[in-house]
């Protein structure tokens, strides 16, 4: 009995099926190849492989590419045209293709190289020659670029990213799917928010630690360590940093993995007499800035700032936490307890908006491309 379009639609209600159907578009569509060609099947099944499929995924899978190869040949032999089924296909399940396509994306992925990510694909959709009416795009690299694209490529798999990729003589072509250039993405990213589970358990354990230690930089640094482990952070003090132009040292740098992303901590620690000045404030900016890996938050950590360096580090996007004192032996304690406060009160209330201000931005990105396009 001949296959029928309902039949398949059926199949792609699981979003593996639907993503195998998506895929093979592309490879049809992108990539030319015969309709019988059990390259198609194959290069789709390689991809899907990847993945923790369960038999039954597979086998299904396998069904929906045998039945969209019979359905398009029966149109090809009414006289359809291949490439525009091909282009209506992408149209009229846009939306099932893309949430197939999105729940794929790494759970445990940093929501700042998703975002990177993104910004990358949407770059690379300005060299595109071929699009989509939905804006899925191809374009090839010569041999000579691509040992530049490779690892990109690789992270964007790690990533959970679907990108097509086909050797043809000294070119690579490239297809990727156009969910991952949809301003839709953005809701995947701020479904993200970060959300931070306060561990208070121990706290009078933590405040004894500090009990007769001497008025240095480094007792300031281990309360601001101590109250962001009992906030649930994995933390490194005194730690080098790869930056540009050389490692970077940091007073307190800690991370957590929340809402399914790392989110990661900047602190300097100032235990000084005087308030610190503007020139500090600046100077710890510059610092920041050289990491690699930035940082979601950072904070600055001191008994006072003068107004000028108050304003600048509120304008630079640091957490200013003001002691009104120097930490030492006599008031550890007390010192650890406005830290600790001022933090918990800032995840409760704040995390959330930061993540935002990093989708804000990937926003920005896609407008620019819109216009240009």
């Amino acid at each position: 009995m001949a296959a029928t379009w309902s039949e398949l639609w059926d199949l792609t209600k699981k979003p593996v099926v639907a993503l195998a159907v998506y895929l093979a578009i592309f490879y049809l569509r992108f990539f030319h190849y015969p309709i019988h060609n059990h390259r198609v099947k194959n290069e789709v099944m390689a991809l899907l492989m990847k993945r923790d499929l369960k038999l039954e995924d597979l086998m299904e899978m396998q069904k929906a590419l045998d039945m969209l190869v019979e359905l398009l040949d029966s149109e090809k032999r009414k006289g359809a045209s291949i490439p525009s089924l091909l282009e209506e296909l992408e149209e009229d399940n846009y939306e099932l293709f893309k949430n197939a396509l999105y729940g794929y994306l790494k759970k445990g992925a940093p929501l700042d190289e998703l975002k990177e990510a993104v910004e990358t694909l949407v770059m690379w959709k300005v060299r595109a020659p071929q699009t989509t009416s939905k804006g899925s795009y191809f374009f090839w690299i010569e041999a000579g670029s691509l040992q530049d694209f490779m690892p990109k490529l690789a992270r964007l798999e790690e990533l959970g990213f679907f990108i097509l990729t086909e050797k043809s003589g000294p070119y690579t072509n490239i297809v990727v799917p156009a969910p991952y250039t949809d301003t839709d993405i953005l809701k995947v990213l701020e479904g993200r928010e970060v959300k931070v589970e306060v561990e208070v358990e121990g706290v009078e354990e933590v405040k004894r630690k500090f009990e007769g230690i001497k008025p240095t930089k480094e007792v300031l640094e281990g309360i601001v360590a101590e109250a962001l482990k009992s906030l649930g952070f994995a933390v490194r003090t005194n730690v080098k940093l790869p930056a540009k132009g050389g490692d970077v040292e940091v007073d307190v740098w800690a991370f957590k993995n929340v809402g399914g992303a790392q989110f990661r901590v900047y602190a300097s620690c100032k235990n000084w007499d005087k308030d610190v000045d503007r020139a500090i404030v600046d100077q710890e900016f510059g610092r920041v800035l050289q990491l690699y890996q930035l940082p979601h938050l950072r904070i600055f950590v001191a008994k006072g700032l003068t107004e000028p360096a108050r304003k600048t580090a509120f304008d630079d996007g640091f957490f200013v936490i003001e002691l009104g004192e120097k930490a030492s032996t006599e008031n550890a304690r007390e010192i650890y307890d406005i830290v600790y406060g001022k933090l918990k009160e800032m995840f409760i209330g704040i995390a959330p908006d930061r993540i935002v201000k990093v989708v804000d931005r990937l926003k920005e990105a896609l407008r620019e491309l819109e216009e240009l396009m």
